[in-house]
């Protein structure tokens, strides 16, 4: 299989600057690599070419902490009606991946980046996850199934969460791998997810661990606040961009 060296340089510097974002911040992984492949690829394919990267940061996240089996069983339902709302959202709009949801998906990166640089924090108390939890699950699903992250409601509402910090990482972890695996099959299931880019994705790991190591070093180096508040920034202004399209 030949690469073209500038499809090549596009994934790779994308991936390796998201992964920065996830090791110096703790999150931002998706919505960075997907921003700045969209600005050279089709949001189809920087999509299927997230999902193995992805998947490969969280799962660990998911597994280490020591509080796999108790975010398991607070958030089981959660993930599956997630899950099901990707699923549902994809199969019946069938505008995932489409310029309409590439504009959406700006919106998005907007609202979360607003949120996230804002001072407001909502609160939701432990005896309203019974019904929040599974709402906020199908909710953030079905906008995934026609943007392709996982961003509002779903970050905001788990910050708001009576949860530890610890706790709140594996939890994401483990939702990110349940939501990026319901995204990979309806990407496939749209033809959007081949082996082609399955194994270009593959190979987008490499600079994405790479990118990691950098930003958790440079965690060390800077605030990881200052970080965090230019990273939304950024993000920002990609999301302004994107949401052109809906204009």
């Amino acid at each position: 299989m030949t690469i073209d060296p500038t499809y090549a340089a596009v994934v790779g510097v994308a991936f390796a600057v998201a992964g920065v974002v996830k090791g110096a911040a703790g999150m931002g992984l998706p919505p960075t690599a997907i921003a700045l492949m969209s600005l050279a690829l089709p949001l189809p394919e920087a999509l299927a070419l997230m999902t193995v990267p992805t998947l490969a940061t969280n799962l660990w996240q998911a597994v280490y902490g020591g509080h796999f089996r108790a975010m398991l069983r607070r958030f089981w339902l959660m993930g599956v009606l997630m899950a099901a709302g990707v699923l549902i959202s994809a199969r019946t709009l069938k505008s995932l991946g489409s310029p309409t949801s590439a504009g959406w998906l700006g919106v998005l990166l907007v609202l979360f980046a607003i949120l996230a640089l804002t001072a407001w924090r909502p609160h939701v108390a432990a005896r309203h996850e019974r019904w929040a939890n599974p709402l906020c699950g199908a909710a953030s699903g079905l906008v995934g199934g026609i943007a392709g992250i996982a961003a509002v409601p779903f970050l905001p509402y788990m910050q708001s969460l009576e949860i530890r910090k610890d706790e709140l990482v594996q939890a994401l972890g483990i939702l990110f791998v349940v939501f990026t695996g319901a995204l990979t099959l309806a990407l496939w299931d749209l033809g959007a997810l081949h082996g082609g880019n399955l194994a270009s994705s593959a190979l987008a790991t490499l600079p994405t661990m790479a990118g990691v190591w950098l930003g958790q070093k440079l965690r060390l180096a800077i605030s990881p606040e200052a970080f965090r508040r230019v990273f939304l920034v950024v993000l920002l202004g990609l999301g302004l961009h994107m949401a052109r399209g809906l204009l």
